[in-house]
């Protein structure tokens, strides 16, 4: 488990869902003896209308989760990987050497919840196929997790959101066709280019606009799917703090 954790919204099965994923681990998954995906599903005593969880419970539930993660901390056999909650439903992910004794210490932690119900399950997974392709946030929700974090960085400071500034965004090309296409892309929605440059194998591109970091989402998200589309990466955002 890392200290790289976050959350982000999107639907499940057609219903609002919340995932909270630790995703510092992508860079060393799959763990080679953890093979095995398991969970818990805690069925939630007082979920919200949309079947998300409510603040009358956010205790309850944290408790239940310092219970299951507590009992596995440190392991080198059980790694905690994320939770999903949805549908009335919190499902906390594992994935674990031994199956068999992952359960028994489950339900021992859950022995402390009573009022709870719950159910344990999972499979073989060596690939780590529902940390990659349910947990993790795709290529979209992952830079809206990483525009948050600006922006947050930003409130700490007292910034006011809702003003527009000049934001300055930066992206990785790897050739000189793909660097024309993006600027002919941000020609085209009045960003301010500047002068490529060459580092190592590829380019390194700069680029501005005035925008208002309440609203960064609908700029940034676009603009990273295009880059991605070329075979580039895009690389971040900055600006000044307005209060």
């Amino acid at each position: 488990m890392s200290d790289d954790w976050d959350f982000y919204p999107l639907l499940v099965d057609s219903e609002p869902a919340s995932i909270y994923v630790d995703l510092g681990l992508a860079g060393e998954a799959p763990i080679e003896n953890q093979s095995h995906m398991v969970y818990i599903r805690v069925f939630m005593r007082q979920a919200r209308p949309d079947g998300l969880s409510s603040n009358d419970e956010l205790d309850d539930l944290i408790g239940v989760e310092d219970s299951l993660t507590e009992i596995f901390s440190g392991s080198d056999k059980t790694t905690y990987v994320g939770r999903n909650t949805s549908s009335g439903n919190r499902d906390f992910y594992f994935y674990t050497a031994d199956a068999a004794a992952f359960e028994e210490s489950a339900r021992a932690a859950m022995a402390g919840h009573p009022n709870y119900q719950f159910e344990v399950g999972g499979w073989p997974d060596p690939d780590w196929n529902a940390y990659f392709g349910f947990l993790y946030p795709s290529p979209d929700d992952l830079q809206r997790v990483l525009n948050r974090r600006v922006t947050e960085q930003l409130a700490a400071h007292g910034d006011n959101h809702s003003k527009p500034r000049l934001i300055e965004h930066f992206a990785y090309l790897p050739n000189a066709t793909a660097t024309a296409e993006l600027r002919d892309f941000l020609a085209g929605q009045d960003f301010s280019v500047d002068q490529p440059k060459i580092d190592g194998g590829s380019v390194e591109l700069s680029f501005t606009r005035s925008d208002r970091p309440d609203r960064i989402d609908d700029v940034v998200v676009p603009i990273a799917r295009r880059i991605r589309e070329i075979g580039g990466e895009y690389d971040g955002w900055g600006c000044e703090v307005v209060k």
